[in-house]
């Protein structure tokens, strides 16, 4: 009997535990949530304002409204914008403080965001911020209606009417109704794209994309893994104007000095195809054959700078003048640019340069560059290699 009733006391103290569990811990998520949401952007220097935070029993989190903000600062602007986003906490990595993901499937109905950074030594995050928003990184994820601009320096990236969906068992999506990129050298916009993503270890792939005619991202790979440890990367391959175009870049600002590598190489690339797709007043033909760059380390920063180029040209047409080849190898690195070779051959005429030049430190001093180098040349028609050439 009296064991009895020690077991009818331990059930109902499970129920009545159970009772307060599911009473008491939609209350306790969600203004821990919203506490943790504050406190960690108060730490950054943010300021955040929530309209409203569900948090059913076992089900998911949802917030209405989340806007993210910094102090006004000339040099560094961030406007984040979510609504009515949703997302599963796994409570089991987050009160153990064990490795995994914090967050499950995260959905986001609409997102605007806008970042404007006039100054690149201005940081966004601190470290331990970077490190939080890593372990934020969800296992899956779904997001519609998004808006983004991004402007650092004189570089413009919009995305208009974008929607994401990535998760590692199956292909997901990517759309956009407009994308635009504009800088001192490249302005284009590239209008409905769509492709397949997939999300796997950190790693974003976006694939089957079409930009415009002639140019279609096979694969491109975004490797946040290394996030926390303030470090980005991203792989890229594509098929260009009837060749082919591959590319790595990785940029690392954990330390004082903001580091980037980009190693890429094109094969077969047709000029007059590139000239037509992103409008070029003059008319260019010809053929990039084949092509490497590598460059380290930041502009900002010239003395720690290297870099490399090699190009070999044929067929080449500009404002009608010929040239059955050209070649040209240069390297950067100690403030020096050296011109390993600059080869021109049109017929009977053979054009030769190498020399170097210390790199400028200014704009104007691109135009009057100190340059000392050699020349060789075997120049049997002069007015075909110097003078202006009628169209043939």
């Amino acid at each position: 009997m009296l064991l009895k009733r020690r077991f009818l006391l331990v059930t109902l103290l499970l129920l009545l535990a159970l009772l307060l569990s599911v009473w008491f811990t939609p209350f306790a998520v969600s203004h821990g949530v919203r506490w943790w949401i504050w406190w960690r952007a108060r730490q950054e220097g943010f300021m955040v304002d929530i309209d409203k935070i569900d948090a059913p029993f076992l089900r998911p989190v949802a917030i209405r409204q989340l806007r993210l903000r910094n102090a006004h600062d000339d040099t560094l602007r961030i406007d984040v914008t979510i609504t009515d986003a949703t997302f599963n906490l796994n409570f089991k990595h987050i009160l153990l403080h064990r490795r995994g993901r914090a967050i499950g499937h995260l959905s986001i109905r609409d997102l605007h965001g806008e970042l404007r950074q006039s100054n690149p030594n201005v940081r966004a995050l601190s470290r331990h911020g970077w490190a939080t928003l890593h372990r934020m990184l969800p296992e899956d994820l779904t997001a519609g209606a998004s808006e983004v601009r991004i402007e650092t320096g004189p570089t413009l990236i919009l995305l208009r009417n974008g929607s994401l969906s990535a998760n590692q068992i199956e292909a997901g999506r990517f759309s956009a109704a407009e994308v635009m990129i504009a800088s001192p050298w490249f302005h284009q916009t590239f209008s409905q794209v769509r492709g397949a993503t997939h999300w796997e270890a950190d790693h974003l792939t976006i694939a089957g994309l079409t930009l415009t005619h002639g140019l279609d991202l096979q694969s491109a790979t975004a490797d946040l893994s290394r996030l926390g440890n303030q470090r980005v990367g991203l792989q890229f391959d594509a098929d260009a104007f009837g060749g082919k175009i591959r590319g790595n870049i990785s940029h690392e600002w954990r330390s004082k000095h903001s580091n980037w590598k980009i190693a890429g190489g094109a094969t077969d690339i047709s000029l007059e195809q590139t000239s037509e797709a992103f409008g070029f007043a003059d008319r260019v033909s010809g053929l990039l054959h084949a092509g490497n760059f590598t460059f380290r380390g930041n502009l900002a920063e010239p003395d720690l700078v290297t870099a490399s180029l090699w190009s070999e040209l044929t067929g080449l047409t500009w404002r009608n003048r010929t040239a059955e080849a050209i070649m040209l190898g240069a390297a950067l690195y100690n403030r020096r640019i050296q011109l390993q070779q600059l080869y021109i051959k049109q017929r009977a005429n053979q054009f030769t340069l190498s020399g170097e030049a210390a790199f400028p430190s200014s704009a104007s001093g691109w135009l009057n560059p100190d340059f000392r180098g050699n020349i060789s040349a075997s120049i049997d028609q002069l007015g075909d290699f110097a003078a202006r050439q009628n169209h043939r």
